[in-house]
């Protein structure tokens, strides 16, 4: 074995030693002494290497100076290299001036080496920062790469017409800071509703608004709305990166955390259901909504509940109809027919009926309007007409189905069969003006409606129901209050669409349903047709039994076709099977005697005719649940035994009927007392013996007609029972000359009793009336739902100033009355009403005053914050009235309308000078 040498047995044993000297004990002594040693050359490499660090920093500082980058855009990353630049070479500045400081001794030396240590060491790091500053710096600039821009700016179509209004109003309302922090923008399908969300995403997408927010959100959901893909398309808006197997909440953390502290605009476009944006993680509850911290949330949905359900209900936004100068422009600009509608008369009043027909909807307009862009001749023209008449929009050349397809999903969403039938329904009353009891009797009578019997109950499902069709927007509110409701012609035209193709083999197959001008042939009344409405028509004729067998027919409507004088002897008895009969508003005078033929019908609607006669034959309808005689002025009587005959009647309305003898009165409701299934009544009565018995029935609808030698009338739990008073929807007293004081409660009163639902008072021709006294009771607790006020022709009342008490009131109607001075006054002469301090009329829509010569001045108060009443009247009047303010009177002009020529002071009159 071979020797190992002496020295390398030092070199193996020496070389850690040397190695742990070399590296941890004289670099350390060597770093720290030049510290001392060379404080010139470490100050000196420092500004060198900051003099590269200082450049990149003023080059960025400067792009943002110049808005080429905006700081507040950057990147977190970003932010934090400019911070440290800035940090390094203020440092860099700070070390300099301290070394070029210094105190100088001997030689240009500084002998204080403590002070040089800590000026070399301090160098030597800032420089160590500042190289590594300017390494991670590319020169490409990408770390300077800003985050995704405010917002993302979308297409819109070319032509935007009657939204300018809705934008400038949200828009004005973001800009000043508005308190609210949810707007929900509510419409119908085609009304418009995306184009406008598009347009304020745009608005403060731009750069112009930059300042407004940090980010402009926009989201589209759907029908399929899946919580994941909208919190994916925020963060992706936002340039934040969520893992695809990060839970729900954890998404939902990083989105929250990143906006609580930003400001945004989140736009929500189509939602059908309501989304919990605290899942999602949009922040909430902020405290502090202004110009300066604003977080705001607008969406866009059909169903109005999905508005209220996200907390948008103080801010809804309802899209209407557009003008009719709007829907012009807009058809003739998808048309492209401007030209050829001013060289041929012909072809424009084409296009003019088929923008009637499209009843305001942008996309009915638009698509219908660029099928008839390549349309020439008068004949394609008139053809589209005649499509359209017959609600064909589908047959429309070149238009296909796709406005109905779009619709459709509206009536798809619905909750349930009953709702879906209810709204098919509809379109067997009417669409422009849809009366709400009307209508629920309707559902009722089909069985659409209420197993159990219970009318009252129906009657709060049928409201039920007509709410989730206003919600989804295939209903509207009606400009004459909440008693009504409308369907737009599109909708309508929906609806048939849907019978006719969509039902299969079903129950809705076979309709027949014509309205006004559209046509219809007498073959039409076919032996398969299950339901018929033809309604306000000029030209129909009932065909005889031989020309209509229909033996299927379950619904007959033709109202207000005045041109039907009676019905043709046969016709019930080739009808078995009708359920539903309504000949309201036509002009029949007596029914034939074959209406006992009708064994299986159960509605009955004679209302508003000039009917004689009723034949005994109907007591043989032994299936009569509904039966309405209001407004028959011109019946003579009613066979006796023929109420109590119809034995399974639920509803009999007899509210204005005759007014009959008063020993016939007297009989009727003997035998209105024999019918057990009675829930609902309307009635007239004109002697105090029948006043007195009548409130034993459940009274609806009440007319106190002509009542002589009553001089004071007390409604109070004597003579109505507290059910009783809860019952009765319309109250009327006319033409009760001796009548001088209506009392309306009594001392010591059971505070419990009050007309809970009352919805009209009329009260006409009470010449000597003079005040409505309250006892024990106020007006805002006794008629909390008084809707309609109606006084005409009492000329003795001198303040009705009562009427500023009741918070539902919607229309007043001072008609005919002389001696009335005011409407409100801060004194009430019917006495002390210990009610709450509030603003007179909060809900009112309507005030009409004619022929009131001593009424000289309107409560200044009818001007509220962002409407007013509309207000008709004689001009003549309104020039004389008197204001303490006279910038009142300008502000309200807006709002008043003169009565025309024609006017004599009744509602119908009312009614008509409204839409003229």
């Amino acid at each position: 074995m071979r020797a190992i040498p002496m020295s390398h047995i030092l070199h193996v044993l020496l070389s850690p030693l040397v190695g742990v000297f070399a590296n941890e004990i004289w670099k350390p002594i060597k770093r720290h002494s030049s510290y001392c040693l060379k404080p010139k050359t470490k100050v000196g490499r420092l500004a060198k290497a900051t003099t590269y660090l200082k450049d990149a920093k003023d080059t960025i500082e400067e792009k943002i100076q110049l808005g080429e980058l905006q700081s507040k855009r950057l990147t977190e990353q970003a932010q934090r290299w400019i911070d440290s630049a800035r940090s390094a070479v203020d440092e860099s500045y700070m070390i300099n001036n301290k070394y070029e400081g210094r105190k100088i001794h001997f030689f240009g030396c500084s002998w204080n080496c403590f002070f040089n240590y800590r000026i070399g060491k301090a160098a030597a790091k800032t420089k160590s920062d500042a190289e590594e500053l300017n390494k991670i710096f590319p020169r490409d600039g990408s770390i300077f790469s800003l985050l995704p821009p405010v917002g993302r700016e979308l297409p819109l179509p070319p032509n935007i017409v009657g939204q300018t209004e809705y934008k400038d109003k949200i828009v004005g309302d973001i800009k000043q800071g508005c308190t609210m922090s949810f707007i929900g923008i509510c419409g119908m399908g085609g009304a418009g509703k995306t184009t406008l969300l598009k347009q304020l995403n745009n608005v403060f997408s731009g750069a112009a608004e930059a300042h407004e927010f940090d980010h402009v959100i926009y989201v589209e959901v759907g029908q399929q709305q899946h919580l994941s893909t909208v919190q994916h398309n925020i963060a992706a808006q936002l340039g934040l990166a969520l893992g695809q197997d990060e839970s729900c909440m954890s998404r939902s953390a990083s989105i929250y955390n990143f906006l609580k502290e930003r400001r945004f605009l989140l736009l929500i476009d189509d939602l059908w259901q309501m989304l919990d944006l605290v899942d999602v993680g949009v922040p909430q509850g902020s405290t502090q909504v202004g110009p300066r911290n604003r977080q705001m949330v607008v969406i866009t949905t059909r169903l109005q509940h999905v508005c209220h359900g996200m907390q948008a209900h103080a801010h809804v936004i309802v899209l209407q109809r557009l003008k009719s100068d709007q829907a012009w422009s807009l058809f003739e600009v998808n048309a492209g027919c401007d030209k050829l509608t001013n060289s041929n008369s012909q072809i424009k009043g084409y296009a003019k009926r088929i923008v009637e027909k499209c009843g305001g909807l942008p996309l009915a307009l638009k698509i219908v309007g660029q099928a008839m862009a390549s349309k020439r001749s008068e004949h394609e023209w008139e053809h589209t007409v005649m499509l359209l008449q017959q609600s064909q929009f589908h047959k429309v050349p070149d238009a296909g189905s796709d406005l109905y397809h779009v619709l459709y999903v509206s009536y798809d969403q619905l909750p349930d069969e009953r709702t879906k039938q209810c709204f098919l329904f509809v379109v067997l009353t009417t669409h422009d003006c849809v009366y709400v009891p009307y209508t629920i009797d309707f559902w009722m009578s089909h069985g659409l409606i209420g197993d159990d019997g219970d009318v009252r109950n129906n009657y709060l499902r049928g409201h039920s129901v007509l709410g989730c069709l206003k919600r989804a927007c295939l209903l509207e509110e009606h400009p004459r209050g909440e008693s009504y409701v409308r369907m737009h012609d599109i909708v309508r035209d929906l609806a048939l669409w849907i019978v006719a193709t969509q039902q299969g083999d079903g129950p809705n197959k076979n309709w027949l349903v014509r309205h006004r001008g559209e046509e219809v042939e007498p073959q039409e009344w076919s032996s398969s047709i299950e339901r018929i409405s033809l309604r306000n028509k000029s030209d129909v004729a009932i065909p005889d039994a031989r020309s209509c067998a229909a033996r299927l027919l379950l619904t007959l409507v033709l109202d207000r076709n005045l041109r039907i004088c009676k019905v043709p002897t046969g016709l019930f008895t080739s009808t078995p099977s009708l359920t539903h009969l309504s000949l309201m508003g036509t002009s029949i005078q007596q029914l034939p005697s074959d209406i006992g033929a009708l064994m299986n019908l159960q509605y009955l609607n004679l209302s508003e005719t000039p009917l004689q006669l009723i034949p005994v034959e109907l007591q043989f309808l032994k299936s009569l649940r509904y039966l309405y005689l209001g407004y028959t002025d011109q019946l003579k009587t009613i066979p006796d035994g023929t109420i109590s005959a119809l034995s399974l009647l639920r509803v009999l309305d007899m509210y204005k009927c005759g007014p009959f003898p008063e020993e016939k009165t007297r009989a009727y409701i003997e035998e209105l007392e024999s019918l057990t299934f009675l829930q609902f009544l309307g009635f007239t009565v004109t002697d105090c013996e029948s006043l007195h018995r009548i409130f034993n029935l459940p009274l609806r609808f009440l007319d106190i007609q002509g009542v002589e030698g009553l001089r004071r009338l007390h409604m109070s739990p004597t003579l109505v029972s507290k059910t009783r008073a809860r019952q009765l929807d319309t109250l009327a007293l006319d033409g009760i000359e001796s009548l001088e004081s209506l009392l309306i409660g009594e001392t010591d009163m059971d505070s419990d009793w009050y007309f809970k639902i009352l919805d009209e008072l009329r009260l006409k021709n009470l010449q000597n009336l003079k005040s409505i006294v309250w006892k024990g009771v106020v007006p805002h607790l006794c008629l909390p739902l008084l809707r309609t006020l109606q006084i005409e022709g009492c000329h003795s009342m001198r303040t009705i100033t009562w009427i500023k008490h009741l918070p539902c009131l919607e229309e007043i109607y001072v008609v005919d009355c002389y001696s009335v001075l005011e409407l409100v006054s801060n004194d009430d002469d019917e006495g002390p009403l210990s009610c709450a301090a509030t603003a007179p009329f909060p809900r009112l829509k309507r005030l009409v005053v004619y022929e009131c010569c001593m009424l000289e001045k309107l409560p200044t108060r009818l001007l509220k914050e962002e409407s007013a009443p509309l207000i008709l009247c004689k001009n003549d009047w309104w020039q004389k009235l008197g204001w303490e303010d006279n910038s009142v009177k300008s502000t309200l002009f807006p709002f008043f309308r003169e009565l025309p020529a024609y006017f004599q002071g009744s509602m119908a009159d009312t009614y008509s000078a409204l839409h003229t």
